[in-house]
């Protein structure tokens, strides 16, 4: 009785054990090598024909935990790569970037690489919640002496909508996405939560668990998504849904891959034209982390 007992308590103790809590487990100097890949499709009817744009992207990022609370990791981050290619079927190639070209007449090859190795500052929850980005106005400074840039004119007319990508705000926003799928309480026992986020794409997310042990954490969503930009020529209103999946190193909680995929509608409004067009995007993300 007293062995069938212990092979008991065992057996619950490793069953136990195996439940991993759902939270980030980094320690300092862990650092994680991010690859992004994203595809995105824009639709959009003018006057009854279609136009179509397709975006694709690569960026590759570092991260390395620099410190650590009980609440809260501080992380450093820097572009590695960043490469967009932007083609229509009807227009051919529109834009062609990629920070390892030797092209240096291309002027936005010359921004995109001064955006490589600049740090910037992520304070993040331990439940991927991103409570704050800085040095954004560094990444932004550093494209324009990058690229030669130095009229005031020039840069007041362009900071603007580089904010909307490479900003701290900007990049909260995206790194969310990336980044805020666990529960709050990072109990073991949660099943289903919700989270949501905002910014220039705004989601409101179910979970799901679909795996927790020792070999490893799943995790899928569902979301309703708005996605919204707004300037002083250009206002788009779309609204739609997204789906995400997650797999997780259950060692320190960083993501393995995380696949998000997205279909939005709505209308994009040119103030000055009273133009109204209808707009389709579809999109698929891909972050695959190597260590």
């Amino acid at each position: 009785m007293k062995h069938l007992f212990l092979f008991f308590l065992l057996v619950f103790t490793s069953t136990f054990v195996a439940q991993t809590k759902l939270e980030y487990r980094m320690d300092v100097g862990d650092a994680f090598t991010v690859l992004q890949e994203a595809k995105q499709l824009i639709t959009q009817d003018i006057n009854g024909v279609d136009q179509i744009i397709e975006n694709d992207l690569i960026s590759v990022m570092r991260f390395e935990v620099v410190k650590a609370t009980p609440e809260n990791y501080t992380l450093s981050m820097s572009f590695k790569r960043l490469k967009m290619l932007m083609t229509s079927p009807s227009l051919g190639e529109l834009s062609n970037s990629d920070t390892e070209s030797a092209d240096s007449s291309n002027v936005t090859n010359m921004l995109f690489k001064g955006l490589l190795n600049v740090p910037v500052t992520i304070i993040i929850e331990r439940s991927g919640k991103i409570k704050s980005v800085t040095g954004g106005d560094k990444l932004i400074a550093n494209m324009f002496k990058s690229a030669g840039i130095d009229q005031p004119e020039i840069i007041e007319a362009s900071k603007g909508q580089m904010e909307k990508q490479f900003g701290s705000d900007a990049l909260s926003n995206s790194f969310e996405q990336m980044t805020y799928f666990y529960p709050e309480n990072g109990s073991p026992s949660n099943t289903e939560w919700t989270n949501s986020y905002t910014g220039s794409l705004s989601a409101k997310n179910k979970w799901q668990l679909n795996e927790n042990s020792s070999k490893g954490i799943k995790i899928s969503g569902t979301s309703s998504t708005t996605m919204t930009t707004i300037d002083e020529n250009i206002m788009m209103t779309l609204s739609g849904t997204q789906k995400t999946t997650v797999i997780v190193n259950p060692k320190n909680g960083w993501f393995k891959e995380v696949t998000v995929s997205g279909e939005n509608l709505g209308n994009t409004i040119f103030q000055a034209q009273n133009m109204t067009i209808p707009t389709h995007i579809t999109s698929t993300i891909t972050y695959k982390t190597s260590e």
